[in-house]
């Protein structure tokens, strides 16, 4: 991938990639990092009436693809809602994707949404924990209150509201880096973003033009 497309940091010296398609490659421990991809919420939507084009549900997974043949990472971590509460066909195309790369482990840090049956989960490649601690990192979905390590999370599916001189706006997802947290956008397209309020010691790096750019 073009080095200017992605936005390099370094925590506790260790390299971190902030990648444009909304998640993170540790080239250190050659893991991919992402949250909040919600499969089954193009089939919720269309349950309640809200029309989505019928292939819309493969769009994460094409990402999902490109990202496993480009950064070609051991393991995967997923912060938490994979899917969206119900089981649906999408679980069917995520686990055919899995097989795709049997030499890759998946695990998946539950969160609120992943909430199917334990044999739903089944797969020889995926794994399933609470949390995720290391020396100088913690990973979990929902953003811890008191940690003294660096708390990799998502939940939040963070978003920065910009403003010009001429009317015009924008809302950008958007990685916060802040002294106790590292929050990943949503890597789901059909989600949406919860605005936030610019904190000073923040570090927040937007995604637009598929480039990740600093705040």
């Amino acid at each position: 991938m073009n080095k200017l497309l992605y936005k390099e940091i370094f925590l506790f010296d260790e390299p971190f990639y902030l990648l444009p398609q909304k998640a993170i490659y540790r080239p250190d421990k050659k893991q991919l990092i992402f949250s909040d991809i919600h499969l089954g919420k193009a089939s919720h939507f269309r349950k309640n009436g809200i029309p989505m084009p019928g292939q819309s549900h493969l769009k994460d997974i094409d990402t999902l693809h490109y990202l496993l043949n480009t950064w070609k990472p051991e393991t995967v971590l997923i912060l938490g809602d994979l899917f969206h509460s119900i089981y649906n066909r999408e679980w069917l195309w995520f686990k055919s994707f899995m097989i795709e790369y049997p030499d890759v482990e998946f695990i998946l840090v539950e969160g609120n949404h992943d909430i199917l049956k334990d044999s739903i989960y089944n797969s020889t490649n995926l794994f399933r924990t609470d949390l995720i601690e290391e020396v100088n990192f913690i990973f979990t979905h929902h953003p811890l209150k008191d940690t003294d390590k660096l708390n990799v999370c998502g939940h939040i599916h963070p978003g920065i509201f910009l403003a010009g001189r001429a009317k015009q706006n924008i809302k950008l997802p958007c990685f916060y880096v802040g002294k106790t947290h590292l929050i990943l956008p949503a890597f789901g397209h059909l989600t949406g973003l919860q605005l936030l309020e610019k904190e000073e010691n923040v570090q927040y790096f937007l995604i637009a033009n598929r480039q990740v750019i600093s705040l």
